[in-house]
């Protein structure tokens, strides 16, 4: 039916929006392997940047009517546009958890002489680090 045809429309222009909101929850998480977002901040420019262009063309691919008969999408509303959020927000708090305990558990030894520091990898950052 027609009703279902347009819910399916709908429900594809919502999905492509979740997948840019997850995609930027993937790009702060891999922004650093050991520091934390906190401690690391987000002062690369560029990084900024490429994250503006990437909400700023999928608000443009999901609200000009010729890209939306082209993809076969229709409008979302604001609601639509949020689904994704909770499960951003559980990515980036279970990486910055697996940061912490890999800090945590991978003790750092400092030379007194040289300065350097070295650390013992710990099983999680063997384990769980890429």
């Amino acid at each position: 039916s027609e009703v279902a045809w347009e819910s399916l429309k709908h429900a594809q222009g919502a999905f492509f929006g979740s997948i840019v909101v997850g995609q930027i929850a993937g790009l702060l998480v891999c922004k650093t392997r050991w520091l934390s977002i906190r401690t690391q901040g987000m002062r690369n420019n560029v990084m900024l940047f490429g994250i503006g262009s990437e909400i700023l063309l999928v608000t443009c691919l999901a609200y000009f009517t010729p890209i939306n008969k082209a993809l076969g999408t229709r409008n979302i509303r604001l609601v639509h546009w949020f689904c994704a959020i909770p499960f951003a927000i559980l990515i980036f708090l279970f990486d910055e958890c697996r940061k912490a305990l890999m800090r945590a558990t991978s003790p750092e030894k400092k030379d007194p002489v040289t300065g350097q520091v070295t650390r013992d990898a710990g099983w999680i950052e063997r384990n769980c680090a890429y």
